[in-house]
């Protein structure tokens, strides 16, 4: 069987990681920090690069401004799927600062984000060989000028023939009654919504994240899958026809920087590979899991999806 391709679709950026932090330093004041790691990040261009790592048939649309950092960005990403546009201006960079129990906090820049649009990514998706592969859209809150045509973006994505994804991220002013209905927009043209907690009790405005998954998967209907990322607990997947759930392996890692991002590129590299629903999260999971184990992170080649896994029922794309 021959992997469907996965087109990431989203926010490409540096990533400055610096840790841990227990408290914000006074004004005026400086403090030192025991680890740094600098590297290629942004939610899609963290999970491009996992997907690499796993051996996929992946490719990367995304842009960069025309400074320093665009070099170091663009080099991972030379493969005959890549599509990374060279925008005038700076590049974006986020600076995560971790806590010491592993959560984080960011501190981010838009930069080339801010111009990076609709008629930028439709320019860029042509020739790309969309019938039948795997569309994700991440990163979209982080991304100002592609929001007022991220429906459209993924109504392109449809229409090509793509099973269609999306991680929309935090937005930067909250959950607001606005943002909500945003997010429920873009979830109309997705098959599969990837969230955390924390987004899916934000978007529907409940404090349990199971019932949240319950309450969005009722309102969208049809074969939507809501997935959400529990961090140690694991992952929980809901569809109309019940539920699914994995484990994570215990583990104590310095930063969970992109692992949720680790975790989209082991779900949608099984269900390319013809995963069920069941092993692609757990698949997910034990991807996230050994991306943050290390750090500095490695960029080396990651064990790939058990072939023996349950293959995934037909459906209908969206």
């Amino acid at each position: 069987m021959t992997d469907r391709p996965i087109c990431v679709l989203g926010n490409l950026n540096a990533d400055l990681v610096m840790g841990p932090l227990a408290s914000w330093p006074a004004h005026g004041t400086e403090c030192f920090l025991d680890r740094c790691d600098f590297r290629a990040g942004g939610s899609a261009g963290n999970t491009a690069l996992v997907l690499h790592r796993l051996g996929i048939r992946a490719g990367l649309v995304s842009s960069t401004g025309d400074d320093d950092l665009a070099v170091m960005l663009a080099e991972p990403f030379h493969g005959p799927l890549d599509r990374i546009a060279r925008l005038t201006g700076r590049t974006g960079i986020s600076v995560g600062v971790t806590h010491p129990d592993s959560d984080r906090s960011f501190l981010s820049f838009a930069g080339h984000l801010d111009r990076t649009d609709l008629a930028l990514m439709r320019g860029q998706l042509a020739g790309w060989p969309l019938d039948g592969a795997l569309a994700l859209v991440s990163g979209g809150f982080a991304m100002p000028g592609l929001r007022p045509g991220m429906r459209a973006l993924l109504d392109l994505l449809r229409t090509q023939g793509a099973e269609t994804a999306i991680d929309p991220g935090w937005p930067g002013e909250g959950w607001t009654k606005a943002t909500r209905a945003e997010v429920l927009t873009w979830a109309g043209a997705a098959r599969h919504l990837l969230l955390n907690d924390k987004e899916v009790c934000g978007i529907t405005g409940q404090a349990d994240p199971a019932a949240a998954a319950q309450a969005l998967c009722d309102r969208l209907g049809g074969d939507t899958v809501v997935v959400v990322k529990c961090g140690p607990e694991g992952a929980l997947a809901v569809t109309a026809a019940g539920r699914a759930r994995a484990t994570a392996a215990p583990l104590a890692p310095f930063e969970t920087v992109g692992a949720g991002d680790a975790f989209n590129a082991g779900y949608l590299a099984a269900l390319a590979r013809g995963a069920g629903l069941q092993a692609a999260l757990q698949e997910g999971t034990r991807t996230a899991g050994t991306v943050i184990s290390a750090f500095p992170r490695d960029t080396g080649p990651l064990p790939g999806w058990s072939q023996d896994a349950t293959q995934h029922p037909s459906a209908d794309r969206r």
